[in-house]
């Protein structure tokens, strides 16, 4: 409030421009009077240590008191002249005495009733207007009176980028600023490329070469622009466990096969599958008691599903007996080659004492330069069982060997005439040419037709020392194959009858029991 009040004092003093500080006016005494008496400086500051207002002496004004100069009368009686700075009421009032009474009152009252010139000297002054009284400035007031620190000095002044290479370049600005702003390559003021030879949008220098297309095995994915580049080899099975697996496939095409290349693996089955690369375990083999796959048996001939011999034949070779009741005979009977010895029936104990076997109701010459006794009717069996042995001749195919009934001789002699000592020392053949049953020496290792004769009377097998269900070498190769040797196994089916199924084995690994039989 202070401030206000001396805003106020010092606007009414400037309208008296003769006043001072020395010229403050006193306070009037009784203001409800007519009177122009005026309150002694000695009564006021009475007044104002009576009501505790405080009041000091001053050298000097300061900003926000009243101030008074005059003279007063001290303590002690003594006149006194000096500066009074005196208080200021809460609203800016001043210290009035009415009626002996100090009161507040307000200051341009007091002021205007102690020099009534203020009155009309402060009605006839103009009212300051305030503005920008700088000529150079932009909005320069050639009215104003007081400056109120509003001068521009730029508005007027046409500023701006003058730099013609700046996206904002200003054709009207006439002074240099700091606003250019200039294009950031490859993109021109616009965003635009500068250089963008295939018109994607993509600025050159941000181009990525390599192949764009998705389904091609060498795609990539940040790839820009296509160089043609692209393959599509990659694509087949990729799973090794696959048929059709292509080690050099990469992407998986959806074709891979896990059927067409499983089945039988085995070259000696009878489904075996020349494109099977794995074996699904169905491989089928040739029955026991059949030849091949097509459930053909052998004849008497040793053909596979052949008819054996025909009917007035005496032989497979398609011969006949001559008038001696020799087979291919010239007719020309000779007692003393053939040197019949008749009486013997099948089951009787024969020569050599084994039990004869067979009877074919004649003789037949056989001629075979190694053959021991050419001319026979009758096959006689050992009643005693070798023990087993390997059937030999590895990997050597014998050819002349034959399954039929009364072949048994001379395979004996073709397999010893084979060379199959120098392969094995002891083998089946062997051993039952080299059997001497009551001395004599013409045993030989029985077809398999022979060997199978056994099933058909099973009482006689029964007389055989060592006898027993089980496998017995014949004197043949099964299916012409030279590593495999053809057995007899003899068991009993489900009739609980005796039968006899022929069947192949490694000639140099399995052991089978050997019966000797001769003929005679």
């Amino acid at each position: 409030m202070r401030t206000l009040l001396n805003a106020l004092l010092s606007g009414l003093l400037c309208c008296c421009t003769t006043l001072s500080h020395a010229q403050s006016p006193a306070f009037p005494y009784n203001p409800d009077i007519d009177s122009n008496s005026y309150i002694e400086l000695i009564d006021l500051l009475h007044f104002l240590d009576l009501y505790g207002q405080p009041w000091s002496f001053s050298n000097q004004a300061e900003l926000g008191d009243l101030m008074y100069y005059g003279s007063y009368q001290d303590t002690d009686g003594l006149v006194q002249t000096n500066w009074l700075s005196l208080p200021i009421g809460d609203e800016g009032q001043l210290l009035t005495v009415s009626n002996g009474i100090p009161k507040w009152s307000d200051a341009s009252t007091i002021i205007i009733e102690a020099f009534p010139c203020l009155a009309t000297i402060c009605t006839d002054v103009e009212d300051p207007i305030f503005g920008c009284t700088v000529l150079e400035a932009c909005n320069f007031d050639i009215n104003a009176t007081d400056d109120n620190g509003t001068c521009d000095f730029l508005s007027c002044i046409a500023l701006g980028c003058t730099d013609d290479l700046a996206c904002n370049f200003d054709p009207e600005a006439e002074y240099l600023d700091t606003s250019c702003t200039y294009p950031t390559p490859p993109y021109d003021c616009e965003g635009e490329c500068i250089n963008d030879a295939d018109g994607d949008e993509i600025c050159d220098e941000y181009e990525i070469p390599g192949c764009t297309d998705s389904s091609a095995c060498n795609y990539t994915s940040g790839a820009t622009d296509d160089d043609e580049s692209c393959i599509y080899d990659c694509y087949g099975c990729v799973s090794p466990s696959a048929c059709n697996f292509n080690p050099l496939a990469s992407i998986d095409d959806g074709t891979c096969d896990f059927v067409s290349c499983f089945g039988c693996t085995d070259s000696s089955a009878c489904n075996y599958s020349s494109t099977a690369i794995y074996n699904d375990g169905s491989c089928e083999y040739i029955p026991i008691d059949n030849c091949d796959c097509n459930g053909n048996q052998l004849d008497e001939c040793g053909v596979c599903g052949g008819l054996g011999i025909l009917e007035g034949d005496c032989d497979c070779n398609g011969n006949q007996l001559d008038d001696c009741g020799v087979c291919n005979g010239d007719n020309e009977c000779d007692v003393d080659t053939c040197n019949p010895v008749d009486g013997y029936s099948v089951g009787d104990v024969g020569p050599a004492g084994g039990l004869i076997i067979y009877d074919q109701g004649y003789y037949v010459y056989t001629e075979f330069e190694n053959s021991s006794y050419d001319c026979w009717r009758y096959i006689e069996v050992s009643l005693e069982v070798l023990p087993p042995v390997i059937w030999g001749c590895y990997a050597s195919q014998i050819d002349g060997l034959s399954n039929s009934i009364g072949s048994g001789e001379i395979n004996t002699q073709l397999i010893l005439g084979a060379g199959c000592d120098d392969v094995s020392p002891d083998y089946a053949t062997l051993l039952a040419s080299s059997f001497n049953g009551a001395g004599m020496s013409d045993w030989f290792l029985p077809s398999p037709f022979e060997l199978m004769m056994l099933a058909e009377t099973p009482e006689y097998a029964e007389q055989i020392s060592g006898w027993g269900l089980g496998r017995y070498w014949s004197s043949n190769q099964f299916m012409n194959v030279g590593y495999l040797g053809a057995f007899i196994e003899f068991s009993i089916n489900t009739d609980g009858a005796l039968i006899a199924v022929m069947g192949g084995a490694n000639v140099n690994v399995e052991e089978y029991y050997v019966i000797p039989m001769r003929r005679f």
